[in-house]
């Protein structure tokens, strides 16, 4: 409640005269928090432009997308759960095509385990107001260990191959009475491959030799719709709405020396959600920024909502 009081006072607050200067650079620190029950959280991220970004007249949180520019980007992230070192940039050529590239690094704080993603898009810029982009990201990993004893020794690979493609087209709406509308829409189809084999040999004190093998193989092939709608009632304040639902079908393969288990199964998920921000422009450089979001996932085996809100320090010079 306390949350949804401090979005409408803020709506409220008469606009300070901030200069909106264009500018090159753009840092922002941020914090969210949910009722998730982790400790929230923690992200910095820094952004450079190659050719100075103008933030007059338009919403502030869409004066990247209306840039199509090139750019340079650095973020870290840290939460309960992880933490996340990105490094990403953006090339727009003269004839409106783009292209990306982005490597991050995962290292979950649940272990020494750690994932490295590599990231690459293609798009076109429409028109100042509409981008169309071609998304692919891979993860490929593998691990072998090994365990040699007296009576027993023992060998184990694991592998993880992970493909995403992704499109996504957006496209913002002016409005007179309001700044606009803008609609995303995404699709979203990824390819993982799980595979563990593992092997050993034991001796017992008669000397008898035993020899065990296993195998498991999981497949899950998934399919995502998404659509966002985000309505700017001015150029600080929006409330948005998003649908989203995806398939997913597994194959699974489990045999070793005594056993053998193949099979398949399916599910459908549904996401949706509402939100609303707002941006604090109280100096010429710096403004704050709120949010709050409540989605419902509703699953093939359980359902349950969840409430976030964030807030953070962006600074634009």
């Amino acid at each position: 409640k306390m949350s949804v009081a401090l979005m409408l006072a803020l709506a409220t607050i008469p606009a300070y005269a901030a200069q909106d200067n264009a500018y090159h650079h753009e840092a922002e620190l941020s914090f969210l928090d949910s009722d998730d029950g982790g400790d929230g959280l923690f992200n910095a991220n820094y952004r450079y432009y190659f050719k100075a970004v103008e933030q007059a007249d338009k919403p502030y949180v869409l004066a990247d997308f209306f840039h199509q520019g090139s750019t340079v980007a650095a973020r870290y992230s840290t939460s309960s759960f992880d933490d996340i070192y990105e490094l990403s940039g953006q090339y727009v050529f003269d004839s409106n095509w783009f292209v990306g590239a982005k490597v991050s690094r995962v290292n979950f704080d649940t272990g020494s385990d750690s994932s490295t993603i590599y990231s690459a898009n293609l798009g076109y810029f429409f028109t100042e107001h509409s981008a169309l982009t071609l998304n692919y990201s891979r993860i490929s990993e593998s691990e072998s260990n090994t365990f040699t004893s007296t009576n027993y020794n023992s060998e184990r690979y694991d592998s993880n191959d992970v493909d995403v493609f992704g499109l996504t087209y957006e496209h913002f709406i002016p409005l007179q009475s309001t700044a606009g509308v803008m609609l995303t829409g995404a699709f979203t189809y990824s390819d993982q491959q799980n595979t563990s084999n593992a092997s050993s040999t034991s001796v017992d004190d008669l000397g008898q030799v035993t020899n065990t093998d296993s195998k498991m193989y999981f497949g899950h092939n998934n399919y995502n719709v998404a659509i966002n709608a985000d309505w700017y009632i001015n150029n600080a304040w929006s409330v948005g709405a998003a649908a989203e639902q995806s398939y997913t079908e597994t194959n699974y393969d489990i045999n070793g020396t005594t056993y053998d288990n193949q099979g398949n199964n399916d599910r459908t998920d549904t996401l949706t959600g509402i939100n609303t921000r707002y941006v604090w422009r109280f100096a010429d450089v710096f403004s704050a920024k709120f949010s709050l979001d409540h989605s419902y996932y509703n699953g093939e085996y359980d359902s349950e909502s969840q409430t976030s809100f964030s807030v953070g320090i962006n600074a634009r010079f």
